[in-house]
């Protein structure tokens, strides 16, 4: 397993980093980044604190011991053992404040790794190149190396008035084929974080109009001559105080932006090309386990929103008043609901083809559609709580000055709290949902992976919801009559198997 400090040393590789119109050429050493570098260094350590042990490893089935983010799940106790894993690492980092440690997305390569064959035999222009092999291979040398996998498929906003125009836009395309590898061009729009990984995996959503030459999949290091990353402007605030800005204080993962000029991929580290009737379905099952990891986050996003609500209106006497309770008693629902939608993932998973248990891909849409309708109203609601508090409060400064002081720690005292303690909870939950630190993070949370009306599409499409599928079976008797207790020939011919209310659903099966 790798340590903080040899992840720190992988950083200083040469990778060519834009950050704010300026090029920064250590990363942990810049204020810009320094934060963040030492985030995951940390991370990387505690993978070797033996009280974390059966927390956070396990043993391979070559008898290696490795960090969890590596272990596939082969039955639902293997989920729930990553659920427990990445509820660490949320609750580690503030309630979720940083979204994108590897535990989050090493997990991008597992739909490719569960069956690696299709990524060959539909590949197009490949020259009967073992693909699948090579598959196999990569993800043995990164799991070996115990790298940083950080997907980048989201192409650039352009003309999307009609299909011709993806083919016109600047996105990331194959420009050459050779003995050695691919040669390919062109940008890929967003990432978190590439600019602190150690391999990048970059693909394609398809759209309309994508092209065989877009339609490209492949793994790279962070430092391939010719990768460029531009990362939007920090937000850290290096060596400020802990108490005023407790979260961007201690960094910022950046979101960037990728140029890839003429870059080439080696075969070996090809996983598909030239198909785009493939890339229709399969980067969504990549996504899967990404989006899994995604509703354990937000499930503690919403337990830190149900808390911070509970502490704030117990300092201000405010929590007995009918109103304020009716407040919080929709706030600690939404967080139950968030967490029993991720365990009714969990219960109703399945087997895929080749062994690999799966969470309930409903379920995990469910909870994440409903924690993006809710989350928004829920953080007005916790702020609303707040009042005034939550924008007009002192510095430590002046908390610390002989004369302002003590008179500030008088008046700004809470129901059985000192007033450093209240100023506390007021100033987290300033920075998480106030300040452009915070706003990012909820911007992320709204649309990393798939915006909410894509994941409402996409729940219409993985299972069987026709008029005439078994969720309108019971509509369906009622309407003919029928009594829908007794057994029918529809129910005979196995219309209630897999697409059944609640499970994954035939179409989710066969795709």
């Amino acid at each position: 397993m790798k340590t903080g400090a040899e992840y720190l040393e992988s950083l200083r590789d040469g990778r060519v980093v834009y950050c704010g119109g300026e090029r920064i050429d250590d990363l942990t050493t810049h204020p810009a980044t320094a934060g963040y570098a030492r985030v995951i260094a940390e991370y990387y350590d505690l993978h070797h604190d033996p009280r974390l042990r059966d927390e956070l490893t396990f043993v391979d089935e070559d008898g290696e011991r490795r960090a969890l983010h590596w272990m596939i799940p082969r039955d639902k106790q293997d989920v729930q053992r990553r659920r427990r894993y990445h509820e660490f690492w949320w609750r580690h980092f503030a309630g979720g404040m940083f979204c994108r440690p590897p535990a989050s997305t090493n997990c991008v390569l597992f739909g490719v790794v569960d069956d690696p064959q299709p990524w060959e035999d539909n590949s197009v222009g490949h020259g009967g190149r073992p693909l699948a092999q090579h598959i196999r291979d990569l993800w043995a040398r990164v799991r070996a190396e115990d790298s940083f996998l950080t997907p980048m498929f989201v192409d650039v906003q352009y003309d999307r008035s009609r299909p011709d125009s993806v083919a016109e836009s600047p996105a990331l395309e194959i420009v050459d084929r050779t003995e050695e590898g691919i040669v390919v061009h062109g940008w890929k729009s967003v990432g978190t974080p590439p600019v602190f990984g150690n391999e990048v995996v970059f693909g394609v959503f398809w759209r309309p109009g994508t092209t065989e030459e877009q339609t490209v999949y492949g793994v790279i290091p962070a430092n391939t001559p010719g990768l460029v990353h531009v990362a939007r402007p920090s937000t850290a605030a290096e060596g400020a105080s802990s108490v005023d800005r407790p979260f961007a204080g201690i960094g910022d993962e950046l979101d960037s932006m990728a140029f890839f000029d003429h870059v080439l991929v080696p075969w070996e580290r090809v996983l598909h090309v030239g198909n785009p009737d493939h890339a229709k379905h399969f980067p969504q099952r990549q996504f899967d386990w990404i989006h899994v990891e995604t509703q354990i986050r937000q499930t503690v996003n919403a337990e830190l929103l149900a808390g911070l609500a509970l502490l704030v209106t117990e300092a201000l006497g405010t929590a007995a008043a009918p109103v304020v309770a009716s407040q919080l008693a929709d706030l600690v629902r939404f967080r139950e609901t968030c967490h029993a939608l991720t365990l009714a993932a969990e219960e109703t998973g399945f087997h895929t083809e080749h062994g690999m248990y799966k969470p309930n891909p409903l379920y995990v849409n469910f909870g994440r559609a409903h924690y993006l309708e809710k989350a928004s109203a829920m953080i007005d609601l916790l702020l609303e709580l707040c009042g005034r508090g939550v924008v007009l409060f002192p510095t430590e400064a002046e908390l610390a000055d002989p004369y302002l002081g003590p008179r500030l720690e008088e008046a700004l005292r809470g129901r059985d709290i000192g007033a450093r303690e209240r100023l506390r909870i007021f100033k987290v939950i300033h920075e998480r949902f106030l300040t452009e630190w915070g706003t990012r993070h909820t911007m992320f949370e709204k649309f990393n992976g798939t915006p909410l009306h894509v994941i409402k599409m996409l729940t219409m499409q993985r299972a069987d919801y026709r008029p005439d599928g078994p969720l309108a079976r019971l509509a369906r008797d009622v309407v003919a009559g029928r009594d829908p207790a007794l057994p029918t020939a529809e129910a005979a011919e196995g219309n209630d198997g897999p697409g059944a209310p609640g499970t994954p659903g035939a179409v989710e099966r066969a795709a």
